[in-house]
């Protein structure tokens, strides 16, 4: 008997880790334009223990704060500050030969022009500018925080099915 192939699922959201949930809230609103959803949550496992995120995550955690934010396609994007145990900023190197996720990607109109914006409100740029299509471009850079960023100037999807070539 065959196994059917599931419906390809939807990306419901990734997180991204901050020091100041504040300044992350305030800067990926205003430099990728995400949207703000809902109030900020607090959680503190001395005084909700119950709290069903410190069910998922290691017994260490002990404080989190959340922002909930959505990107223009509705894929949401959790910036989470953690403060017991204290964020760690990501290695000064962009480690993309270690295991795991190593990048979010943000489809914008002009990777260039977002790009000197978010190095001048203290982003990185990760490289140069690439060409990858006749009309797109794109690029990586860091935010404030380390987190590693891709920017494009065309969906995936168009990407990879040839659209930019």
């Amino acid at each position: 008997m065959a196994t059917s192939r599931p419906h390809p699922f939807a990306v419901n959201h990734v997180a991204i880790s901050v020091p100041d949930l504040d300044a992350g809230v305030e800067w990926y609103t205003t430099h990728l334009g995400l949207t703000k959803l809902r109030p900020n949550a607090s959680y503190d496992k001395s005084k909700d223990p119950s709290a069903a995120i410190f069910a998922v995550y290691p017994e260490r955690l002990q404080r989190v704060n959340v922002a909930f934010l959505s990107a223009g396609n509705g894929v949401g994007v959790e910036l989470f500050q953690f403060v017991e145990p204290a964020y760690k900023k990501p290695s000064a190197d962009f480690e993309f030969e270690r295991g795991g996720f190593f990048h979010a990607a943000f489809t914008v109109p002009n990777p260039d022009a977002v790009a000197e914006r978010i190095v001048a409100s203290g982003g990185e740029l990760v490289g140069k500018t690439v060409k990858v299509g006749p009309d797109d471009d794109a690029l990586y850079l860091r935010d404030p925080w380390g987190n590693t960023l891709e920017l494009l100037s065309i969906s995936f999807e168009r990407l990879m099915s040839g659209g930019g070539s």
